[in-house]
């Protein structure tokens, strides 16, 4: 800004000045706004290398990726300096995800996949006695990911002989197919795998229960729909991840949904602390950021605990501006500016204890039914059904 007095008054630059004693300030007029945004797309192309960084994406990152999720990309980055997490798990991510899901289930300590089949396999008579007097279950598995968590699930459900469709929605094609290949290796034939590409952060899955719901057999079918490991405290709003769920469900329909809660030894099991930490990003994070063309030599990774908003988070902190450069063919260009120091957050986490879980459930619409904790009370899993529409007031 000093800078840019000094070549006012040398006549470099054309700015009104305005004198107040011994101090000069540039004048406060529309003109000046425009020069002065000027100068700093200016600044911003004549930056240091050191401090400045033009990257573009990489070729594979537009097979990957839609035009329209493309633009949320953008969107999040230049709004809200973040990566919506869902799309780390497309293609190669979906890898990623399988490779860490497999190494938690041999492991011996505590872990989300873990927990939540141990939760699953223990509420299974509590399950069946909503499910009394239904002929036809179909279970909408919301975020699939590699369906090992309802595995024992399924197969008590065919046992009953009520298990009637398996649908599993997920944002990636690779990780449905990874989740069928597992289904077909489990059961064979007995359980016909149907997947569909849904973002569950938007989109709704109604469309797919049309016909059960229009046929003969409609009051003897119920839809098992299942959020499980936690997905809705990455969004922006807990209670936003509800919204397109309650909107497709029935008045029977029951909701499954786990997640970690929060209590003093889960923030000390995730060793976090008031101050962020320099951290490893593992693959599952990365994966967007190297389709981004975003280098590891220009960020340092950072976990941390924002104990005002009780929200763990893993992010990025970049060392230098980073300018990316999109380019959808055409004339469909943007650019997105992130400047040193800027974070870019890849994970939020919020902590939420069991009370307030069960608030946000009812504000979302639904009915508490039943809860369950894991033997070690880290793992939380609640079953809900639907209030009838009329009586809720939607927030």
């Amino acid at each position: 800004m000093y800078n840019w007095i000094d070549a006012a008054k040398n006549g470099k630059v054309d700015l009104k000045l305005h004198q107040r004693g011994n101090y000069t300030y540039i004048a406060d007029t529309p003109e000046n706004g425009l020069a002065l945004q000027w100068l700093a797309e200016k600044g911003k192309k004549y930056r240091n290398a050191a401090y400045f960084k033009t990257v573009s994406p990489r070729p594979e990152f537009y097979d990957i990726y839609s035009d329209r999720q493309i633009l949320d990309i953008i969107t999040n980055l230049s709004v809200h300096g973040e990566i919506p997490l869902q799309y780390n798990y497309l293609q190669d991510g979906a890898k990623n995800y399988e490779d860490r899901m497999v190494r938690f289930e041999v492991e011996a300590s505590t872990n989300s996949l873990r927990s939540t089949i141990e939760l699953l396999k223990d509420n299974l008579v509590a399950l069946d006695r909503f499910l009394k007097g239904k002929k036809k279950v179909n279970v909408i598995d919301l975020g699939v990911g590699n369906a090992r968590p309802v595995k024992e699930l399924l197969g008590h459900l065919l046992e009953r002989g009520v298990l009637h469709r398996y649908i599993g929605i997920d944002i990636s094609p690779a990780m449905l197919g990874i989740a069928e290949r597992n289904v077909k290796d489990w059961y064979g034939d007995a359980v016909k795998f149907e997947g569909y590409v849904r973002d569950i952060t938007t989109e709704q899955f109604d469309d797919l229960l049309v016909g059960d719901m229009l046929d003969e057999d409609a009051d003897q079918t119920i839809n098992l729909v299942l959020l499980l490991g936690g997905t809705p405290v990455n969004f922006r709003s807990f209670n936003d991840a509800f919204k397109p769920i309650f909107n497709s469900m029935h008045r029977n329909d029951l909701l499954i949904h786990t997640l970690k809660p929060d209590t003093e030894f889960s923030r000390r099991y995730f060793d976090l602390g008031s101050k962020s930490s320099a951290v490893t990003l593992s693959p599952i994070f990365k994966y967007i950021l190297d389709l981004l063309n975003i280098d590891e030599s220009l960020y340092d990774a950072e976990l941390g605990f924002d104990i005002e908003r009780k929200m763990r988070y893993t992010r990025v902190r970049l060392k230098a501006a980073v300018e990316i450069q999109f380019d959808l063919g055409g004339s469909k260009k943007r650019a997105v500016s992130l400047e040193k120091g800027g974070a870019i957050q890849l994970y939020r986490a919020w902590h939420l204890d069991t009370p307030e879980i069960i608030t946000e459930l009812g504000k979302a619409g639904f009915t508490f039914l039943h809860a369950s904790l894991t033997e070690d009370r880290q793992y939380f899993l609640s079953i809900s059904g639907v209030e009838h529409r009329g009586d809720v007031e939607r927030v």
